[in-house]
């Protein structure tokens, strides 16, 4: 997903697929992703956890990735979840910048709020994944 580069970032992603000289901008995995995070600042994001100009950063792309996706497939709920989120300070910061970022552009009492039961961290934390293979698995078996 393209999004725009943040004011500043001289990051160049690690998007083997989508750097600038592809796309005007970079892409989301490029800039936000784990790996991005690491090569951009020097250290795995866990480590960076006192550094707000890291989670603003991550703020600045999630967000654009978050709002394109409401307005482009208007989901019930959007859910963020990996290593990533596990920055629990960037749940406020991402639905902030969303908000910003619509700007009243769609009206819908969902988008109308606080954000804070639309863009939401995965109920079974880590193990969402694990769980909906098992699910399937069971679906399948019944079906």
């Amino acid at each position: 997903m393209p999004v725009v580069r943040a004011p500043g970032d001289t990051y160049e992603g690690c998007c083997t697929f989508h750097r600038d000289s592809f796309l005007p901008a970079g892409c989301l995995e490029g800039y936000a992703a784990g790996p991005a995070i690491e090569k951009r600042w020097g250290e795995k994001g866990e480590n960076l956890g006192s550094r707000s100009e890291v989670w603003e950063t991550e703020a600045f792309y999630l967000s654009q990735g978050v709002s394109q996706i409401a307005l482009l497939c208007s989901p019930d709920i959007i859910i963020l979840g990996g290593g990533v989120m596990h920055q629990a300070s960037l749940f406020p910061m991402v639905r902030e910048r969303v908000k910003d970022q619509m700007h009243g552009y769609v009206h819908a009492p969902i988008l109308d709020g606080d954000l804070s039961d639309y863009i939401v961290p995965p109920a079974l934390g880590d193990d969402a994944g694990l769980a909906g293979a098992c699910r399937m698995g069971y679906d399948w078996l019944k079906s």
